[in-house]
């Protein structure tokens, strides 16, 4: 093991111990203002983490948990056999939860997918009733069977509910890809206090449901992030609102305002997983979207644009009327003899790696496809004739000179070229421009084929008697 891996451990483990340690220490005087007693949000903190990032979960990492989490007892509230007996629920949470979603989470940055929060609900109710039957019971003080059951209750509702709103929140921190903010998001953030304050004038039962919809909406139209953030803190204001409005006098031995409580509890933990749901299914959704985007309009071959994505990616490009717009259109010489001799995988070989060569030197200065079979064509915006010729004569040069490997023997090829300059006519698109260019530069690479192969035929005279000359000298 490496130093740098050795460091980096220690450092993880001194890491969980300060959080944990914290979060207890912040749980535990947060419980004076009573309302804030409905939350002990150490374990599924410390859950998310060892879920997010798989190289924090280990044996020892567990114990540096536990001693934190006992430390904070001792030295705060005075326990010895209690804390160790109590803090053990925790640890069953969090094992339960870090070991149900191991391996759904191979790598910290990889994007969220629905089946992991399809799965996210059963680990976390599972781990809400076994670290709650146990807690329940260790910190019943009687043996009065609806005490225990009633403490029980509670523990159980209470690592559900802040387990399936912390997780998610953990769990989506920093995967959003870019977003611009447009009317339709700030309008669903807007709407959520708007609705969150017409469900606390109504009260009653139902209320708890009233902002799902604008939830749902926020999911719709925000990164998986910002739309967790707002669910979670609509579910923790929900829980603390209802716990006021039903527990006035805090009696929490009375069975039934315990039990409505729990109730209120597994609801909010419910309606919170809604919304994540439905947010991580949409960035999937749009992130196939893009990826069947990319396959319809890409060359699988050589990764540059196929013919149809090269007027898919122009078209969304502005075109100004008298805008000057250049294309190379080349195509390997003598390409048939290549596949005749060494076989169709050469043949495949040899136009990956001229895509290469292309995406590397040239993908910055033009718009570059494989319009089929071996031919290219490269469309540079803003550029004159002789820069554009300056650019395809290097073109030329850089091919003829690569060694194109093919196994255990290398190739040499050559390439023609037609070169068309124009500019935009009023009224004219990108599919009239090209097409125009494209017969342009196509007549221009018949003649570079006919003169002998291997050289640049450029559609205005000047170019053609700047070839002429060169050649002559």
């Amino acid at each position: 093991m490496s130093f740098l891996n050795k460091y980096r451990k220690i450092t993880d483990t001194v890491i969980l111990f300060l959080l944990t340690f914290f979060f207890c220490y912040v749980g535990g005087h947060l419980r004076l203002p009573f309302v804030f007693s409905m939350f002990w949000i150490a374990n599924a903190v410390i859950a998310g983490i060892f879920v997010r990032y798989p190289s924090t979960h280990r044996p020892i990492n567990y114990l540096v948990c536990a001693l934190a989490m006992f430390l904070n007892d001792y030295l705060f509230s005075g326990w010895l056999y209690s804390a160790i007996l109590i803090n053990t629920a925790n640890i069953i949470f969090i094992a339960i939860v870090a070991l149900g979603l191991k391996g759904l989470w191979k790598h910290h940055s990889k994007q969220l997918t629905p089946k992991q929060v399809l799965i996210l609900f059963p680990v976390c109710l599972a781990a809400a009733l076994a670290s709650g039957i146990w807690g329940g019971i260790v910190s019943t003080s009687g043996t009065v069977a609806s005490d225990i059951v009633i403490n029980i209750s509670l523990w159980v509702s209470e690592q559900l509910s802040t387990g399936l709103m912390i997780l998610p929140l953990i769990l989506s921190f920093k995967r959003s890809k870019k977003f611009e903010w447009q009317y339709t998001s700030v309008l669903a953030v807007l709407s959520v206090p708007v609705l969150f304050l017409f469900a606390s004038l109504i009260k009653g039962p139902g209320s708890i449901v009233f902002p799902l919809p604008i939830l749902i909406w926020c999911a719709l139209v925000l990164p998986v992030f910002i739309s967790t953030l707002i669910t979670f803190l609509v579910g923790v204001l929900e829980i603390m609102m209802v716990y006021e409005d039903i527990m006035s006098n805090h009696a929490l031995d009375s069975y039934p305002e315990a039990m409505a409580l729990v109730s209120i509890r597994l609801g909010v933990a419910a309606m919170v997983l809604t919304p994540f749901m439905v947010s991580v299914t949409i960035d999937a959704i749009t992130t196939l979207n893009k990826q069947l985007e990319i396959r319809a309009n890409t060359d699988f071959l050589t990764q540059l644009l196929s013919r149809a994505g090269l007027f898919e990616k122009l078209s969304r490009l502005p075109l100004k009327n008298g805008q000057s717009v250049g294309m190379i259109l080349f195509d390997i010489d003598y390409f048939k003899s290549i596949n005749d001799t060494f076989g169709h995988q050469a043949g495949d070989e040899v136009l990956s790696d001229l895509g290469y060569l292309l995406r590397r030197d040239y993908k910055k200065k033009f718009y570059i496809a494989r319009f089929g079979g071996e031919e290219f064509a490269m469309i540079g915006l803003n550029i004159c004739q002789q820069a554009l010729y300056e650019q395809a004569e290097l073109l030329r040069q850089r091919v003829a000179q690569h060694e194109f490997s093919l196994g255990d023997r290398s190739l040499s090829i050559t390439i023609s070229l037609g070169l068309a300059m124009g500019t935009t006519k009023s009224n004219e698109g990108w599919q009239q421009l090209i097409t125009r260019l494209m017969s342009q530069s196509d007549t221009r690479l018949y003649l570079s084929k006919a003169g002998g192969r291997n050289q640049t035929t450029p559609n205005w005279s000047e170019g053609s008697l700047l070839i002429s000359d060169q050649r002559q000298t």
